[in-house]
Order: C-alpha cells, then sequence, then structure tokens
C-alpha cells in the first residue's frame, strides 16, 4: 500500500538538559518528503510541534498504515506541547469535544499559532465534503485549542474521508513518562483515523446512539489493542501483548469499576475484546488489519442486547494474576 506524507516539522531546541521550555525555544521547518500533495487520497501530513523527531513519527505511521488491509481516508496530524496544568482546573469550551480537554500552559507564540491554522485551512481547502463554514468553525475549534494549552487527545472525523487528528502533547509525557506512552498515543489516535465505518448512518448509527450500544468500547478498545502491538513491535520488545492488555484491563476494574464505558474504555474495551477473541466469537485479524471497523460489524454482526454480548459486559474484567502474567478466569471463559 502506497502512503504519502508530507511532513511540516517545528522541533524543540534545548540550550541545556535542564532548562525549562519556552515559545523561544521552537523553530519552525518545512520539508516535502516526497512529491506527492496532500490532496491525495492517502496522504498523511503532520505538523509536529515537539522535540519527537518527525522522520520517526513518519517510520511508525508507516509501519501502521502497512497493516491495514486498506485505508481511505486522507489524514492530518498536529502535534503540538502545552506547559503545567492550569490551576484551579478548567475545561476548554469548543464546538467539537467541548470540555473534554484541559487549560495548560502555552507554549506556542501567536505566529506560530496562525502559522498551523493557514496550513490547516490549505488543507482542507478543495475538499469536496466541506464548505467555508464548515472549514471556518473547524478551525475555530483548533484555534481554541491551541491559544489555550488544551491537552488534545482525539481524531476528528471531519467527513468520512477526512480525518484530523489532534494531539497537545503535556509536560508529563515530553519529560517524565516513556517513549512508549507518546507511541501509543500516536498510533491509537491514528488508528482511529484508519477506522473507516465511523460515519456511517442508517442502522449503524441507529444501533450506536441505543444506550448499551457496543461503539464506544469496540472503536476505542480496538484503538488500544492495535497500538499495543504496534508499540511491542517499534521496540522490538517481545512481550506477552495478550498479558499486558489484560493487566491493564484488570487495573481499569480495579481503579474505575466494570462498566465498559464508564471505565477507561479503551483499556477495558481492549480487554473486552481479547475475551471475544478467546471465546472464539471474533478473530484478531479484522482489529490488527483494520477491516473489523469498514462495515459496522461492531452493531450491525454483534447484537448488543444478546446474551453473548452481555456475557463480555459482566465478565471482561475477571482476570487473574499468576506472578506477571495475566489470564482470564475460568468462569469468564465459559458463556
Amino acid at each position: 500500500m502506497k502512503e504519502i506524507f508530507i511532513i511540516f516539522f517545528c522541533i524543540f531546541l534545548f540550550f541545556t538538559l535542564g532548562c525549562s521550555e519556552s515559545s523561544s525555544n521552537i523553530s519552525k521547518n518545512t520539508i516535502n518528503v516526497n512529491e506527492s500533495n496532500s490532496k491525495d487520497k492517502n496522504s498523511i501530513k503532520i505538523i509536529n510541534l515537539t522535540n519527537y523527531k518527525t522522520t520517526e513519527l513518519k517510520q511508525w505511521i508507516n509501519l501502521a498504515e502497512s497493516k491495514m488491509k486498506s485505508r481511505k481516508s486522507r489524514i492530518l496530524f498536529f502535534i503540538y506541547p502545552v506547559g503545567e496544568i492550569k490551576r484551579p482546573e478548567e475545561s476548554v469550551r469548543s464546538d467539537y469535544a467541548d470540555s473534554v480537554f484541559m487549560k495548560h500552559e502555552v507554549l506556542l507564540t501567536q505566529k506560530q499559532i496562525d502559522s498551523i491554522l493557514i496550513e490547516i485551512k490549505e488543507w482542507f481547502i478543495g475538499d469536496s465534503c466541506l464548505d467555508n463554514k464548515d472549514i471556518k468553525m473547524h478551525l475555530n475549534d483548533y484555534r481554541t485549542w491551541l491559544e489555550q494549552g488544551a491537552d488534545a487527545s482525539t481524531m476528528h472525523g471531519v467527513c468520512e474521508e477526512t480525518r484530523v487528528v489532534a494531539m497537545g502533547v503535556t509536560k508529563n509525557m515530553r519529560e517524565r513518562e516513556p517513549l512508549t506512552e507518546f507511541q501509543n498515543f500516536l498510533i491509537h489516535e491514528l488508528y482511529h483515523a484508519f477506522q473507516q465505518d465511523l460515519n456511517d448512518e442508517g442502522k449503524c448509527r441507529e444501533r450506536s446512539d441505543l444506550k448499551n450500544a457496543n461503539t464506544i468500547w469496540m472503536v476505542e478498545g480496538g484503538a488500544h489493542y492495535f497500538a499495543t502491538y504496534m508499540v511491542n513491535e517499534i521496540n522490538k520488545t517481545n512481550n506477552d501483548i495478550n498479558s499486558d492488555i489484560l493487566k491493564l484491563g484488570l487495573e481499569t476494574y480495579e481503579r474505575e469499576g466494570a462498566n465498559l464505558v464508564e471505565a477507561s474504555p479503551d483499556k477495558s474495551g481492549a480487554a473486552a475484546l481479547r475475551l471475544m477473541i478467546e471465546l472464539g466469537m471474533l478473530t484478531e485479524e479484522p482489529i490488527l488489519d483494520g477491516s473489523f471497523y469498514h462495515n459496522c460489524q461492531r452493531e450491525l454482526s454483534f447484537d448488543s442486547t444478546s446474551s453473548d454480548i452481555e456475557h463480555i459486559r459482566n465478565s471482561w474484567y475477571l482476570i487473574d494474576k499468576n506472578g506477571g502474567n495475566f489470564k482470564f478466569k475460568n468462569s469468564a471463559l465459559k458463556k
């Protein structure tokens, strides 16, 4: 599968190892990795204002894209750093993802923010699914996130085949967490951009809107499942990936409870998908190649009111720890 990357990147320059970040440390450079333009159907564009190397981002994204059975959407990333969280804590108000993100110290200058928005606008212009009103609305949201230091973590399905990934990378993630956490974040949001049926209407939308719908935990769980595999492959760690998924699932249950949606649906959802695989309800391949998210199988093939799915909702957290290994209890594996 041919991928097309147009990469715009800004790299943090640090005067000393311990110096603090500020807008004066951020410089912008622009490169084109190939001759294709960002209007092409399979293009991926990255606007990167962090100190993560854009060449490595490209490698990771390229590897993830190569796993997909097919890809329909063109994708734009904008990745930017934010400082410490504002106190008292206050959420960011916007049209899309209203009050989802929190305000942080802004590390970008107004000029840098304006430059990002110009790049995004140019990427939007000419897309047949967007009119000027749509473009203005989306850009207003992105401006709000950038100007208020939002810790954005979202794949915005602007249209069926037009996806925008926004990542506001916190100081904690950049300076205190292992690189694998950022890699998981990146691949997780990228996988959402690969999921082809998120904008499907008709019965898919009707069933997705039901109170006990599968959509949230299956969509988020699939992204976490795939990201866990990819981070292991990128770093060649050879971990027991299934055990890793169940470990985080159990920790989520102990911290947040048994509700698949109210508990972090990415971690709980990945454990639930793993249980479906072990019960023979689903194979792993369509999750890892993305095809499970081509035709709304999560709702149309799996009835959220069925006894099988009820068992998954009631059993995903029945996990035993044996030393460093995590496995489902026998009661979870019996429907």
